[in-house]
């Protein structure tokens, strides 16, 4: 196993933090560096340039984050419902998500308009998350908690884009009780598809 250098993995935390609070284009390299504390020489002998340093730290840093933000698993002895309030109600307690939104979503609205590679790269991970809720959905239907009127595919896509939303008001107007308020409205919508025997 090939030992990981100490210098490229500062620069890539260093990189997740600076752009997920002010963004790609208001993150400059010298920002990078000096919140890393590695010379300049240490982002162009891992990376070459601030995009493959950004291209990393979104599949290395990002994405395992993502997973941890954002964990649309069926929990041990809960229903599919439950699982998904679960998940809302730890979304709701994480002082990142709620002060700077999802940092896949502001990536998605800054980068993916202008540049293909972060639009292929982004791309991928929402529809994972799609694929993940959708499952989830189908699993609810196929248990008997919902009725086949539910579209997974569609519904995960409306959850996920829902959620994001709340997500991105400013922080001034975001905390927890306003995130789990305005989710409430997503759960209506979800109960709307239980079966009621």
């Amino acid at each position: 196993m090939k030992r990981k250098s100490p210098a490229r993995e500062k620069l890539l935390d260093a990189a997740f933090e600076e752009i997920y609070i002010n963004g790609y284009a208001a993150t400059s390299v010298d920002t990078i560096l000096q919140k890393a504390g590695v010379p300049k020489g240490s982002l162009y002998h891992h990376f070459g340039s601030k995009k493959a340093l950004v291209l990393a730290m979104v599949k290395e840093r990002l994405f395992p984050k993502m997973d941890q933000f954002f964990r649309f698993e069926k929990e041990e002895g809960c229903s599919v419902y439950e699982s998904f309030h679960k998940t809302f109600v730890a979304v709701s307690k994480n002082r990142l998500l709620i002060t700077y939104g999802c940092p896949l979503y502001r990536l998605m609205v800054e980068l993916s308009p202008v540049d293909p590679d972060f639009d292929k790269l982004l791309l991928t991970k929402y529809e994972e998350m799609i694929h993940g809720i959708a499952s989830l959905l189908r699993a609810g239907i196929e248990s008997g908690e919902f009725t086949e009127a539910l579209d997974p595919e569609k519904f995960a896509r409306f959850m996920l884009s829902a959620s994001w939303g709340i997500l991105s008001l400013s922080p001034s107007v975001s905390s927890p009780k306003a995130f789990l308020e305005q989710s409430w409205y997503i759960f209506r919508m979800l109960e709307g598809y239980k079966k009621h025997i």
